[in-house]
């Protein structure tokens, strides 16, 4: 029997087949590949917040620029808040890589978008704005006071603000406080000011459109340069603290991390150390923020084109050769020493003698000679030493010669500490100075090298935030406040 020839339809059928079989096998090999794929993708550790920041090799830190957070100056970056955060980048082994804002609502907005791990809010760690945030333990206590004119009625108890304004900022730890301490206080009215900053309500204070501002100790210790006719009054009874902000997620590797070091930091004396060196002690009191006022307006101007013209020539900020002139001479060219210095940057003859100054009591001899010789010895800083610490050992050499900070850094490494580290190398003047004395060694004036550097310090950043200020009148006259009476503080 003969076979019946194949149609078309017949064979049609079977390359149908065939060509199914073919799409089936590429297609198991596809799911193969990709089966393979994703069992890699999870067997890969997927990285906690902790590893993320190591594995980038940055942290970025996320604040306002302000006295009592960092400044930036001149390239260089100083400030408390900027000295952990670095350190604590050094730690992890990473850059500290900083985004400067304008408002605390600006910090809030970034860390919560993640938009940075780290936030330097510039609130207290009470303020009912970092609510659905994450709070480290404290990097700095402070206290919550009331802050008023000078020659001004102080009151000695709550029932003493009876008919009294005070101005606080809208939504803040400190109105919170100001309502639950003087709710009951009869006539008392609180101007809530929207969207407000501490200079706002020092500068309504100031003016004599309220009574009293408040605010913390530590925002007020750094503001005071700029306002001599204001005084820390009374303090309220709750005492609050400043701490670093997260964002608040499950995963707490980073904020775990953070803790530890702030632990450490503060078992060392660390934080104690940096908040001492940061402060403005008595440096502006109410005579010396007037003194300091004044001269910046009437003797600054006479010598700031001298500053500036050193600062071109030497690479170092005017404010900062200004600074050294104002704890060496108080801006006077005549000052004269009972040691025999003398000028406005109070050089000794040698020293003036190897700057090639003829005339010490020349104002601008004198800078040129001080400023030259400071360069001199920031120069001799190790490269390895950074901002700030670069300018704190050098104004440390400038007092007390640039031989007694080499043999401190040299003693800082042998107890195994960092001799590029001012904090730590400061630590140790006072054992160099017992070490050379039962030596028989010339010992340094410890006391006195440590004061000089941190006045420096004070007078810097004061210069810095006087020359940069000015009083916004647009801003001031649009401020957006409500005013409540002591009936409606709850």
């Amino acid at each position: 029997m003969t076979g019946r020839k194949k149609t078309p339809r017949t064979r049609l059928h079977r390359k149908a087949l065939k060509l199914f079989k073919r799409v089936g096998k590429r297609h198991a090999k596809a799911a193969a590949v990709g089966t393979l794929a994703i069992t890699t993708l999870s067997l890969q550790p997927v990285q906690n917040a902790l590893q993320e920041v190591r594995a980038s090799g940055e942290l970025h830190l996320v604040g306002i620029s302000s006295p009592s957070t960092f400044y930036h100056q001149d390239g260089h970056t100083h400030g408390l808040q900027y000295e952990l955060a670095q350190q604590f980048a050094q730690e992890l082994g990473v850059k500290l890589v900083i985004d400067p804002v304008e408002s605390p609502q600006r910090v809030l907005h970034a860390i919560r978008r993640n938009q940075a791990q780290l936030a330097l809010t510039g609130l207290t760690s009470a303020d009912p704005r970092l609510n659905r945030l994450r709070i480290s333990d404290p990097v700095l206590q402070v206290q919550q006071q009331l802050i008023q004119r000078q020659g001004e009625f102080s009151p000695e108890s709550a029932a003493d603000l009876a008919n009294r304004t005070i101005a606080v900022v809208a939504g803040s730890a400190e109105a919170r406080a100001v309502r639950s301490e003087f709710a009951n206080v009869p006539g008392l009215r609180l101007v809530e000011v929207s969207q407000g900053r501490s200079l706002d309500l020092l500068t309504l204070l100031d003016e004599g459109k309220v009574d009293y501002v408040s605010m913390s100790s530590q925002d007020f210790d750094a503001y005071r340069p700029l306002f001599p006719n204001l005084r820390d009054g009374y303090t309220l009874a709750n005492p609050d603290a400043v701490s670093w902000v997260f964002m608040k997620s499950a995963d707490q590797s980073l904020y775990q991390a953070a803790q530890e070091f702030l632990a450490r930091k503060q078992a060392d004396g660390t934080l104690e150390r940096l908040a001492a060196f940061y402060s403005n002690g008595d440096a502006f009191d109410s005579y010396g923020a007037k003194s300091f006022n004044r001269d910046i307006a009437q003797r600054l101007p006479r010598y700031q084109g001298d500053f500036e013209k050193q600062s071109a020539e030497n690479g170092v900020d005017w404010r900062l050769l200004a600074a050294i002139a104002y704890q060496e001479s108080k801006w006077d060219p005549d000052a004269v020493s009972p040691t025999g210095v003398k000028g406005l940057m109070m050089l000794t003859q040698d020293t003036a003698e190897m700057m090639g100054v003829k005339n010490r009591t020349h104002a601008g001899q004198s800078i040129r000679g001080g400023a030259t010789y400071f360069k001199r010895i920031l120069d001799k800083v190790p490269a390895s030493v950074p901002e700030p610490d670069r300018t704190w050992m050098a104004l440390a050499a400038y007092n007390m010669g640039p031989g007694h900070m080499i043999q401190a850094r040299k003693l800082t490494a042998r107890l195994n500490g960092n001799p590029d580290s001012w904090l730590e190398v400061s630590r140790n003047l006072r054992q160099l100075a017992q070490d050379n004395r039962r030596k028989g060694k010339a010992a340094p004036d410890v006391g006195q090298a440590l004061h000089y550097v941190q006045q420096v310090r004070r007078y810097y950043d004061a210069i810095a935030l006087n020359t940069s200020f000015e009083r916004d009148d647009a801003r001031m006259a649009a401020l957006d406040y409500r005013i409540r009476s002591s009936e409606n503080l709850n």
